[in-house]
C-alpha cells in the first residue's frame, strides 16, 4: 500500500482499477470501490479519465501500445519466417508474465458491447495486422484475406493468455512450477503450434489453387 501511495494518483486509479478488473470484472467493479482503494476522490476519476468506461479504455490502450512495440520490428528479413515467430510467441509471453492483470482485463473485456471500445479495437487490431502483414506475406499467405488473419491472430494470444487464467487449474493437473524453464517450453509448444497452424492453412490454400 505504501508503494502505491507514492505514485500520482493518476497511476494509483489505473493500478487499482487493473487489479479490481482482473478480480471481479468490469461490470462487478464500481468507480467509488476505485477510488477508495485508490485513495482519491470520485472527482479525481472523472478529471483523469471522464468514468468508469475511460478507465478502461485507457487500459486498452496500454496494452496495445506494448502489443505494437512488440510487433514493431517483429518482421526480421535477415531471419527465417520461423525465427521471427518464436521471437513474437517468445515477447509475447514475457509481457504477459510481467503484465497478467492487465493482459487480462483486456482480453476479458474486449468482447464488452460498447460503442467506443469497439471503435478503439477495431482500429487497434487494425494497426496489428499491419504490423504483421510482411511476416504472413512471408508464409505465402495474403495479409489482406480478413478471414485468415480474423482466426489466425485471436488464436495465439488466445493460447498464451489462457494458460496464465488457469494456471490455478494447471498447476492441479500437470503438477508444474511455473518457472523459467516452463516459460521457455511454453514458448516452444506455442510457437509450434502457431507454425503448424499457418503452415497448414498455406497448404491448404495451395492446394484450393491447383
Amino acid at each position: 500500500m505504501a508503494a502505491r501511495k507514492s505514485k500520482e494518483p493518476k497511476q494509483r486509479i489505473m493500478d487499482v482499477a487493473i487489479s479490481l478488473f482482473a478480480q471481479k470484472g468490469y461490470a462487478g467493479v464500481g468507480v467509488r470501490e476505485i477510488a477508495s482503494e485508490a485513495d482519491v476522490n470520485i472527482a479525481m476519476i472523472s478529471y483523469y479519465f471522464e468514468g468508469k468506461l475511460g478507465i478502461l479504455k485507457a487500459i486498452i490502450e496500454e496494452f496495445f501500445c506494448h502489443y505494437s512495440e512488440i510487433l514493431s520490428d517483429i518482421d526480421d528479413q535477415s531471419k527465417s519466417p520461423e525465427e521471427c515467430v518464436r521471437l513474437m510467441v517468445q515477447r509475447l509471453v514475457n509481457f504477459v508474465k510481467k503484465n497478467t492483470e492487465l493482459a487480462m482485463v483486456t482480453y476479458n473485456e474486449l468482447p464488452l458491447d460498447s460503442p467506443e471500445i469497439a471503435e478503439m479495437k477495431a482500429e487497434k487490431i487494425k494497426e496489428l495486422i499491419q504490423r504483421i502483414s510482411g511476416l504472413i506475406r512471408r508464409f505465402g499467405l495474403d495479409p489482406s484475406d480478413t478471414f485468415h488473419i480474423a482466426v489466425i491472430g485471436p488464436s495465439l494470444i488466445a493460447s498464451i493468455l489462457t494458460n496464465f487464467r488457469f494456471r490455478p487449474v494447471l498447476k492441479r493437473i500437470i503438477k508444474v512450477e511455473f518457472n523459467d524453464a516452463y516459460h521457455e517450453r511454453l514458448i516452444e509448444t506455442i510457437s509450434a503450434l502457431f507454425l503448424f497452424g499457418v503452415h497448414g492453412i498455406a497448404a491448404q490454400k495451395r492446394k484450393r489453387r491447383k
